[in-house]
């Protein structure tokens, strides 16, 4: 059993004020580490039998109540503060406060602090603010791991009264959610591509707890069904197979290795990245050139994070199904002798003749990242999928030199419907 995010937000829970947080600072480490404390949760119940998982979590659920703090217990203790800045304790929660003026003072070093006449908050009064949300935050955050556990416990419990499988669909609230962020491309003309990235990593750590409480919940012969629908739905989306090739160009225009992704340190690129595409117009040029980069970079990222989400779904896949996959990926290839750039050419100019089905997108161009993918299962030959992708792509850089050399040496195949 894994204890380690319950060890670090136990930590939180025990920090008094201005040990070494404000309570902003407090409530963002909170909000870090509470979908990976519920992962962690979700895991440990994995190893243990009905009984034990209600065990556990009861364990959980009174090692964190024990830190309540009473005089703070109820969330309406900050409703004057809440009624004077004009907010709600749902939008200080849940919202990026970076822009509220309650922040000035949720995030302000107390021993710091100017008092000045015109001040909302006086001096004597910034304590009292301070401490107010300082334990009302952890007391929120006692709740929502408290009501987590009550609530996994009791979906275990029904099973348990019953005797009989849960038969019930199994959640996808946020594999919609995540589908739905990494198939909008329109998005971007909203915004900006930093914000819809975050946008699409926001929901990340959601569904992978989303999967692992499926998993608890549904029966064995069930699971592998379940993550290969989640599988399948992921793979199905537009841009699941854009790779570094649909930002290679800007990649090298502005000089910036992939391996800085997203943050590069190109000044110039990073101001692209971060332009919004409405209401900027120095230049109407600057419209469509927005739009170009910031959707390559949209494409790359929703593929980028949709194989991540595929490899997670893998790694969770019964031990007979890896070992079948195992057995598949170590099955004798055929020796490649010659060099890769020669391979992908030869393959390449197969498919263009007609003699090879090169796999599709929805558009109709070729897939070359499926299309190295399958070749490098069929062939065994050093080189990287994405290096293959290039050279079976004839269009391209490294593609076209290959041409040029087998050209000038008079190769030559017909096309197939001049011999058949």
């Amino acid at each position: 059993m894994v204890r380690n995010y319950l060890d670090k937000y136990c930590v939180l829970l025990n920090k008094d004020i201005y040990e070494e947080y404000t309570p902003y600072g407090l409530l963002v480490d909170f909000r870090f580490y509470l979908p990976k404390l519920k992962s962690e949760i979700l895991t440990n119940c994995l190893e243990f039998e009905i009984d034990k998982k209600i065990e556990y979590l009861n364990l959980v659920s009174n090692e964190v109540s024990n830190l309540i703090i009473e005089d703070w217990k109820n969330i309406s203790v900050v409703n004057k503060w809440l009624t004077m800045f004009e907010t709600s304790f749902d939008n200080i929660i849940n919202s990026n406060l970076n822009k509220e003026a309650i922040n000035v003072y949720l995030d302000a070093d107390y021993a710091q602090f100017e008092e000045e006449d015109d001040d909302i908050i006086k001096r004597r009064q910034i304590f009292d603010f301070q401490l107010d949300f300082f334990n009302v935050f952890k007391n929120y955050f006692i709740a929502d791991i408290v009501n987590f556990c009550n609530s996994t416990k009791s979906d275990f419990t029904k099973k348990k009264d019953v005797k009989t499988t849960i038969n019930k669909p199994f959640k996808d609230e946020y594999l919609i959610a995540f589908k739905k962020a990494i198939t909008d491309e329109r998005q971007i003309k909203e915004t900006c591509f930093d914000l819809v990235y975050e946008s699409i990593i926001h929901y990340v750590p959601y569904l992978e707890n989303e999967v692992m409480e499926n998993l608890l919940l549904l029966n064995t012969d069930k699971k592998d069904d379940y993550l290969n629908f989640a599988i399948d739905t992921l793979k199905k989306t537009e841009f699941s197979d854009c790779d570094e090739n649909t930002i290679s160009k800007w990649l090298e225009k502005y000089n910036s290795p992939i391996s800085e992704f997203p943050h590069f340190k190109n000044e110039e690129l990073k101001h692209w990245l971060n332009r919004y595409y409405n209401g900027y117009a120095d230049d109407p040029k600057d419209y469509d050139f927005i739009l170009d980069i910031q959707i390559d970079f949209y494409c790359y990222a929703a593929g980028l994070e949709a194989q991540k989400m595929i490899t997670f779904l893998e790694s969770k896949k019964s031990n007979a199904v890896n070992k079948t996959q195992l057995q598949e990926e170590t099955t004798e290839k055929i020796k490649w002798i010659g060099k890769p750039s020669q391979l992908g050419f030869i393959i390449g100019k197969l498919a263009e003749l007609g003699y090879i089905d090169a796999p599709q997108r929805i558009n109709g161009e070729t897939n070359f990242t499926q299309f190295a993918k399958q070749v490098k299962n069929t062939f065994d030959v050093e080189t990287t999928e994405s290096t293959l992708s290039k050279y079976l792509n004839l269009e391209s850089e490294k593609g076209s030199e290959t041409v040029r050399k087998f050209d000038e040496n008079g190769f030559d195949i017909p096309h197939i419907k001049q011999i058949s």
